[in-house]
């Protein structure tokens, strides 16, 4: 959680900054640099696992998510179901059927 919010995490901005030989792109392929705000709520590889967000925030305004406690509770259950933030996951994993 802490590496989301401070921008030290495995996505775009943080490898475009820290690590410009790896890429930056979104794996989605809908824009040219993938950030948090991106994966929190516009990535099609993790809008299955928005509805905890949007328990948090119908908006998934980014001042709720990380700034409040529902939202801080929200955001560990989205990043421990969709595997989002890890450096080795390109996709989230399959939703349990």
């Amino acid at each position: 959680i802490i590496q989301v919010i401070t921008g030290h995490s495995f996505y775009g901005t943080y490898y475009h900054h820290f690590l410009p030989d790896l890429s930056a792109s979104r794996p989605c392929g809908t824009a040219d640099i993938q950030s948090h705000l991106h994966i929190l709520s516009e990535c099609p590889l993790y809008v299955e696992h928005q509805h905890t967000l949007l328990s948090a925030s119908q908006d998934l305004s980014p001042a709720i998510i990380l700034g409040t406690h529902k939202g801080l509770e929200a955001l560990a259950e989205f990043i421990a179901a969709s595997n989002a933030f890890h450096k080795t996951s390109a996709l989230p994993p399959p939703l349990a059927t």
